[in-house]
């Protein structure tokens, strides 16, 4: 077995809940009710991408990006 670390974006949705991506994979994103069934969500949706590039033998993408905070006054 072998471990995958992709970076994952989680944002709270107005409207409640969570809404949560994986930059490395487009389109692999989820919505959840709760913070902690996001982060399942997500966990899942990754893997399934990644059983899917394993399984058609394609290269895996990279996870070099940076995800930080700026501050913005105005």
């Amino acid at each position: 077995m072998k471990i995958y670390n992709y970076k994952n974006i989680i944002e709270d949705c107005e409207e409640g809940g969570f809404y949560a991506e994986c930059p490395a994979f487009p389109g692999c994103h989820v919505e959840g009710e709760t913070y902690e069934e996001t982060i399942k969500e997500i966990k899942a949706a990754v893997k399934s991408f990644i059983d899917d590039y394993l399984e058609r033998k394609e290269e895996l993408p990279s996870d070099n990006f940076l995800v930080t905070s700026v501050q913005i006054t105005v």
